[in-house]
């Protein structure tokens, strides 16, 4: 004899075990997947009494695996304690919706069961659609497509892209059908294989574009109709050297190369209308700054993660307008060049280091519109170098990054002795990175502070804070 479908062993399983009242080897095996269907239709065999007990054997485990399990299993509990049902659901608002990527990698280690317990879109705020998002797409089974189908219209442009990112975990014609197509045009896409290459050619293109992976120049361009794309990022490709076929895309505005290091000089786009460039790469890529950045006249962005080259500021476009500068590795250049633009708006030094000392803070003092500024300290560095009485008064938004892994005890030290600098600042955000708690006494000292926003950081109580101060927290707390 044989089972003509697994259901009816299970039915007829978790009907023996209730009659046995056989609870505790129910809650023994599950962990085990294929216990989980036995374990949901015993409870709604089970009686009220029989119900309660065995949904407290599932949360007495303390496992987010059971607690998802007793979660799914209230839809059967037709009749239920309801100090139970809500015991249950206390117990998975702890990590229903996601908000971090981090609660995401949990539920998908559950497995297709959160399918069924993600909710949305309706309700979510933006980092619970993105991780909902995330969590279905790398389930990747039919269900998972039709959970993150229902985001296709979400108002974020994050959950929008979020849902982009995700083609490749999925059939490419299949979820260029019920996803790609359906996405608003202005959403980055991005493209990892040549199936995907083909269908957005298809599709007509889109502006903003990523494509990851070793694709050579005519493929690139037979594939992204160069004549709309406007923002394109090549990502992980270790053979393209030559940028020459990218004078052939005559609208584009922005440039990002991710991982590309046979890319040496960016000379070839010279006669582009290019406003934005970024550069980033591992360390173990060898990615380096591109020669001839001088040539690129029309730059308003420049971002670097990768090693600066030797002349420094020097190898930079003099004449380029530029308004936004963010260098991401080790900052060690003379900074006197800074004046080459005064209409900087906005700079960003990751990791600077202590021979970064008072010349270099003076010539941040010189750009006078100057409004947007964020540092941390290079890996092993003790001092801001920040020069006594030196005074940025034209920032207003402030970033502190602790780019260098320090205890929160030694990033408040940072924050103290670099606050008096920037009395004029209404912004704060403090990046901690590695979470704890920080003592925010110094931020008293700044009168015209309205918004404090903490990531990985949580305010010390030893130190209320003004009421008029909206202070944000991310990952954002569940109480």
């Amino acid at each position: 004899m044989d089972f003509v479908h697994r259901t009816f062993q299970d039915y007829l399983g978790a009907k023996a075990a209730v009659e046995e009242g056989d609870f505790g080897l129910l809650v023994q095996h599950a962990d085990d997947s294929q216990w989980q269907d036995v374990i949901r239709m015993a409870v709604a065999h089970a009686r009220p009494r029989e119900r309660a007990e065995l949904l407290r054997g599932l949360l007495a485990r303390g496992e987010l695996r059971t607690d998802l399990l007793a979660m799914a299993c209230l839809e059967h509990a037709t009749e239920i304690d309801p100090s139970v049902r809500e015991e249950v659901n206390e117990r998975t608002r702890a990590i229903l919706p996601p908000r971090t990527r981090e609660e995401s990698q949990l539920l998908i280690e559950a497995g297709p069961l959160v399918l069924e317990l993600l909710p949305g879109p309706e309700g979510l705020e933006d980092d619970e659609a993105q991780e909902v998002i995330v969590t279905a797409a790398t389930i990747g089974t039919d269900a998972a497509l039709e959970c993150v189908k229902r985001f296709r219209d979400h108002p974020s442009p994050i959950a929008r892209a979020q849902l982009a990112y995700q083609w490749a975990k999925f059939d490419t014609d299949r979820y260029t059908e019920e996803v790609v197509q359906h996405l608003d045009t202005n959403t980055n896409v991005t493209l990892s294989s040549p199936a995907e290459l083909r269908a957005l050619k298809a599709l007509g293109g889109r502006p903003r574009t990523t494509v990851s992976g070793g694709f050579i120049a005519e493929e690139l361009l037979d594939a992204l109709h160069p004549h709309q794309v406007t923002h394109l990022t090549l990502a992980d490709n270790p053979d393209l050297s030559d940028l020459t076929f990218l004078c052939d895309f005559p609208v584009l505005e922005s440039l990002t190369l991710e991982d590309c290091p046979a890319v040496t000089t960016v000379a070839p786009l010279g006669g582009l209308l290019l406003r934005h460039l970024g550069v980033t790469g591992r360390a173990d890529t060898g990615v380096r700054t591109p020669r001839d950045l001088d040539c690129l006249s029309h730059l308003n962005s420049l971002v670097l993660y990768v090693p600066l080259p030797p002349e420094g500021l020097a190898a930079f476009p003099a004449d380029a307008p530029l308004t936004t500068l963010v260098l991401g590795q080790r900052v060690l250049p003379d900074f006197s060049r800074l004046t080459s633009w005064p209409g900087l708006k906005e700079i960003h030094l990751q990791r600077i280091t202590d021979a970064f000392a008072a010349e270099r803070w003076q010539a941040l003092t010189l750009l006078g519109r100057l409004e947007t500024f964020a540092f941390g300290l290079a890996e092993g560095e003790t001092s801001t170098g920040i020069p006594p009485g030196l005074q940025l008064p034209q920032v207003t938004t402030l970033s502190l990054l602790n780019t260098g892994h320090r205890s929160p005890t030694e990033f408040a030290e940072q924050l103290r002795t670099a606050l008096p600098a920037f009395p004029n600042i209404r912004a704060l955000r403090l990046h901690g990175l590695i979470g704890g708690t920080i003592d925010l006494a110094p931020v008293e000292s700044l009168p015209a502070l309205q918004d404090l926003r903490l990531f990985h950081l949580t305010p010390s109580p030893d130190h209320p804070l003004p009421p008029h101060l909206n202070i944000t927290l991310f990952p954002r707390p569940r109480t």
